[in-house]
């Protein structure tokens, strides 16, 4: 009751202040306080602000947001809260929005102002509280009809209703398109407003930005939102679109929404065979060329075989070289969902997640060998198709050796 007769004494206080002139006389000014106290008088005043109040609508979305004359049926969302990561209506709790006229708005600031248990007027209207009941039995009018009467308020078109001054959009549904208007929800756009603010320019942050000027050291430091866009609505007149419109003087924030920037990776890491993701063939040609040669060559003696061998080598480091670059990309990235499918013996040898087990175990080094050597041989079969004669045995075993001593020695001396 305390703040109903606060809200009252300072209706009437500003009415009076608006009301009276220095030139009046003091019979004028008693006239008018007179009348001041008749206006403002619970009586008198409640009666007058039900029939006030279906000029006034509450609403979660107004589409005034889009155009101040735009006209839509009231919208009040009640979606359900969810542990699904969005912003969005539901999983915030916010106060709803008022549009209408303006002169009714001390309508709808009475109807939120708080009884003796910090519930609502509102609140308590439509649960017909004792207390509520009580206050509103008044000689001017019936509870019934101051009930229903500010209640209306909050009492929602059963049409529906859009406006062309309402963004829209087309959404396709079915092989076919829904048209969607698209309205604001303010009381989100306040919470998102009233928390950057209160992050950007507290006492705490304040202290702390004082802290960096002068170089001094802050136990916690401050957060900041950065890259954002401040947006208008209502013009001059932001108390047109709605009420917390005009509680944030019509500006609004807008984050930033960018693109995410990527840093170019230059190894490619292998999400189901290293051999056939991370290794390209034609990369290999100039490689594979001397090989070829010395292979087709009709001499054979101790010079060209070693020189086949050296070639051998060269394309084993070439490969070996890109096994270094994925484990040095970082450790433990085949443990994420993207490289399941890669096989355990290559998870093995390329992760220094598993840098232990490479050490003290060895079964997972024929599979990866064999791996290797048969790469080798496809790659050179696909790269040389015009001119490629199988090996024979002795040269297949050179290369598989040729693998193992390199691969092994890779596990001994490239820890």
């Amino acid at each position: 009751m305390n703040n109903v007769s606060s809200f009252l004494n300072d209706r009437k206080a500003a009415w009076l202040k608006a009301k009276l002139k220095p030139t009046q006389s003091q019979e004028e000014q008693a006239k008018l306080h007179i009348e001041a106290n008749e206006r403002f008088a619970l009586a008198n005043w409640l009666p007058d602000a039900a029939r006030r109040a279906p000029q006034l609508t509450m609403v979660s979305h107004p589409g005034k947001f889009s155009h101040p004359s735009a006209k839509t049926s009231p919208v009040i969302a009640h979606n359900l809260q969810a542990n699904d990561g969005y912003l969005r209506t539901g999983n915030v709790n916010y106060e709803l929005d008022v549009f209408g006229n303006a002169a009714a708005m001390d309508v709808y600031k009475f109807l939120c102002l708080t009884l003796s248990d910090g519930k609502t007027v509102l609140a308590h209207l439509e649960t017909d509280s004792p207390e509520i009941t009580k206050l509103f039995t008044l000689p001017t009018a019936s509870y019934e009809d101051l009930k229903q009467g500010l209640i209306s308020i909050k009492q929602l078109d059963t049409t529906s209703k859009t406006d062309h001054l309402v963004k829209q959009v087309y959404f396709p549904v079915d092989n076919d398109y829904h048209l969607l208007s698209l309205l604001t929800p303010s009381g989100l756009l306040t919470q998102v407003k009233t928390r950057i603010d209160r992050m950007r320019f507290s006492d705490e942050t304040k202290q702390a930005k004082e802290c960096r000027k002068k170089k001094e050291h802050h136990e916690t430091g401050f957060d900041d939102v950065l890259n954002l866009t401040v947006t208008a609505f209502g013009g001059t007149q932001p108390q047109n679109v709605s009420v917390l419109n005009s509680q944030n003087a019509g500006r609004a924030y807008l984050l930033a929404s960018f693109p995410p920037s990527f840093k170019q990776r230059q190894i490619r890491l292998p999400s189901h065979d290293f051999f056939r993701n991370s290794l390209r063939a034609k990369t290999f040609k100039d490689a594979y060329l001397p090989l070829d040669k010395l292979i087709h060559t009709d001499v054979n003696n101790v010079a060209v075989r070693q020189g086949i061998q050296n070639c051998l080598k060269f394309i084993i480091d070439q490969a070996l070289q890109r096994v270094f670059s994925i484990r040095a990309y970082a450790v433990g990235w085949s443990q994420t969902e993207h490289y399941q499918s890669l096989p355990a013996a290559q998870r093995i040898w390329l992760d220094d997640a598993y840098l232990e087990q490479r050490e003290q175990q060895d079964d997972w080094l024929d599979t990866v060998v064999a791996d290797f050597a048969r790469w080798m041989l496809d790659t050179y079969e696909y790269l040389f198709k015009d001119s490629y004669s199988n090996l024979s045995d002795h040269e297949l075993r050179e290369v598989r050796g040729l693998v193992k001593q390199a691969v092994a020695a890779d596990q001994e001396f490239f820890k």
